[in-house]
Parts: C-alpha cells; structure tokens; sequence
C-alpha cells in the first residue's frame, strides 16, 4: 500500500504539470499493475473492519475509471508471471521424478506417471503463453485448466501419505497462490480434504514420536513437566482432528491450529535436548507436518524484520548524492527556487541523521522512530515535488536517486510499523 501511495502522489504531481497523455498512461498502467495485486492480497485479509473493506471498494471503483480514462487495460506482471509458471513447472518435474522413485512398486506408477505429464504440459502451456505474449483472458483461461488437471492429480497422490509427495505437492500448492495473485483470481477457500489428510499426517508423526520416545530416553534429559507439556500438545492435535472431522468454519480450524502453534513451541524446546538422531529427526517431520497445515490454512508467518539501521544509513548516503546532483542543476534556476529546494534537501538530511541517532540508542524508543520516519516521508513528497521539474542533464541522476530513495523509505516504514 505504501508502494501504490507514493507511486499515485508522484503522479499525480506529474499530472498537474505534465499533459503528455502517452506517458501518464504509461505510468498508470504499472501503478495499476501494482494496485491489481495488492487489493488481491487485501481481499484475503480476514477481520478487516466495514470501514476498510469500503475504502478498498472505493479505490477499485477510481482504478477502473482511471484504466477506462486512460485506456491501459489490465497490466499483467509478465515477467513475475513467467518466473512463477517456470518454478511450477520445475517442482512439476521433481514431483514426477519422485513419484517415479517412491511408487516404484505400485501397479499404478506408470498410470500417475502419465497424468502427472499431462499436467505438466499445461503449466508448460501458460508459458508459453506469456512468452507469445497472449490475452489475459488465454494465460487466465488455460491456467484454470491447469489447476483443474492439477487438483484432480493431487487427490490421486494424497492417500498414498508419502512424504517426500506430500511436501512436493505442497511446494505446488505454494506456486499456485502466488499465481492465483499475479492472474487477480479469487482464492479458494480452505481444501478440506487437503487440510484432513494433513492433519492425520501430523497425528501419525506425533504417535511414531510418542512410541520412539522410551522411559530411558527420557530419563537422560533436563528435570521436566514431560507429562503435562505432552498431554496439552497431544490434546490440542486431538481438538484439531475433531474439529476438522465435524467440517467446521474456516476460523474454527484457525483457532484450533493456533492452540497447535503455541503448544507445540514449548514441546518442541522440552524434547529437542534428547540425544537421539532418530527422535530429533521425529522432530523435524512433525515441524514440517505443522508447518504444511500452517500453509494450507493459509496463516502468514511473521516475515523477517528489515535492518532499520542499515536503512538509515542508505537514506543518509542517498540524501548527500542528491544533494550534490540537485546543487549541479539549481544553478541555473531562479534564486528562491534554488533556496527552497536547497531548504527542503537540507531538512530530509537532517531528519535522516537525527533518525540515524535515535536508532543507535538502547533500547530502541519505537515511537519515536515511527514519528520519525513519518515526518521523513512527508518531507519526501516536498523535495520529490521540487526535484521532479529539473529538465537539465541531472534529470536522470536526480530520477535514479528519487526512485532509490522512495523505496528505502516505503521499507523504512514498513520496518517501523
């Protein structure tokens, strides 16, 4: 959102001063591009108030009056696109290599062998699509088809509960919503059967754990509450299986993975001190078992944090390039011009290296960061306003340096949220 807000304000500062139609067109087909997905992503958000759910309608209603104005149709992330369909059909090949291996001995390997071809055929089709630079509506149209061999394929695959296909089919199903987003198609709701047949998965790795777990095994670890910490975490996979075999809402089932998420945290750091590679290994799989239905009930896990220093300090070696650029241009301008836009780099400077400072204190005063960063923000709209007239040859340096600079804040942001 913040990338869509600081795309639409520099163009719309364009637009006051610019009547070139082409390039405005131009400019709003990527911001279009961006805003396509991003409100693909908010409609999955759950929980969002009737407030937000209406500025999100609004904003759609102004993009598609903006793309009928200007006539850009919708722009497709080809490139992303492309990258994502090759991923699919590489995991496709893996996934066939390893039905291959593991069902070497079933009657019916050869059978899947060729479904599985034929599906890979299709995600091989919707490149090729891209390539040829196709219609939307083609790439959308044979990528369905796709997904309905697909499906179909992997419900074939799943009761075989092998392990190595399972965590291949899920590599699929990963691929597969980020190109449900990039193609702006309506995400599924939650696959029961899939969610099912991962949940017995997680309930057969829980009990070969339990079973592998002798009394001496566990008389070599740490003094413990053994007993209780596994009765509560046995417990919540229990609630979970009821209540994915009572086929109850989508929120029922995110509540009772989360009580899995928060027990399993302290089983998991309890048994990890055994000094046994077969029980750790045990360990593993039901992390990765957790992890598969964390997928499949599509719950976001907290990302990584972004270098909040590291940032500021980009930010201030930015600024001084600017700087340097900008004062090479402001020569020839008016002297109030060149004052105030001198004024207005010198400001976003020192709020960089005032923000520089507040980061390097222990602990970090959040709040103050974030008042901060705002103000650098607002700040930037000011000088990209002033920077944005230059028609000299510092027009491209300054743009360079503008568009660095814009995402190194929107990150900034976004870390200090």
């Amino acid at each position: 959102m913040l990338k869509v807000r600081a795309r639409s304000s520099i163009l719309a500062d364009k637009v006051r001063r610019d009547s070139d139609f082409a390039l405005i067109a131009a400019e709003y087909g990527e911001i279009d591009q961006l805003w396509r997905v991003v409100s693909h992503q908010l409609d999955q958000v759950r929980g969002l108030d009737r407030e937000s759910k209406n500025l999100i309608a609004r904003m759609k209603q102004l993009d598609r009056k903006l793309v009928e104005l200007l006539q850009t149709g919708p722009q497709l992330k080809r490139i992303d696109l492309l990258r994502q369909t090759s991923a699919m059909t590489n995991a496709m090949s893996i996934l066939l290599e390893d039905i291959d291996i593991e069902l070497s001995r079933e009657p019916k390997k050869f059978e899947l062998l060729r479904e599985g071809q034929r599906v890979e055929q299709r995600i091989i089709q919707v490149s090729n699509l891209l390539i040829d630079r196709q219609s939307y509506n083609s790439i959308k149209r044979e990528y369905l088809s796709f997904r309905d061999s697909w499906n179909s394929f992997a419900t074939r695959l799943r009761p075989y509960h092998n392990r190595i296909l399972s965590r291949g089919i899920q590599r699929i199903v990963q691929q597969d919503r980020s190109i449900q987003e990039l193609l702006w198609l309506p995400q599924d709701g939650v696959n029961l059967p899939e969610i099912a047949h991962l949940t017995e998965a997680l309930k057969r790795d829980v009990d070969e754990f339990y079973r592998r777990a002798t009394l001496r095994l566990l008389i070599s670890l740490p003094p413990a509450n053994y007993i209780s910490t596994s009765d509560e975490f046995y417990g919540t996979v229990e609630n979970l299986i009821d209540t994915v075999n009572h086929n109850e809402s989508t929120q029922d089932l995110i509540t009772s993975f989360s009580y899995i998420d928060q027990s399993w945290k302290e089983f998991s750091t309890l048994f990890h001190s055994v000094e046994s590679p077969a029980a750790l290994q045990l360990l593993d799989k039901v992390n990765d078992s957790i992890d598969a239905l964390r997928i499949s009930l599509r719950i976001e896990q907290p990302s990584d944090s972004i270098n909040t220093v590291k940032l500021i300090v980009g930010l201030e070696a930015q600024s001084a390039q600017l700087s340097i650029v900008a004062e090479q241009w402001l020569a020839t301008e008016s002297p109030s011009f060149r004052r105030s836009t001198q004024d207005a780099i010198r400001e976003f400077s020192a709020i960089a290296h005032e923000l520089h400072r507040i980061s390097l204190r222990q602990p970090v005063p959040m709040a103050l960061m974030r008042t901060k960063s705002s103000e650098l923000f607002e700040i930037w709209f000011r000088v990209h306003e002033k920077i944005s007239r230059c028609e000299t040859r510092e027009k491209y340096q300054l743009q360079e340096t503008a568009v660095r600079i814009t995402q190194m804040l929107m990150d900034l942001r976004y870390a200090t949220k």
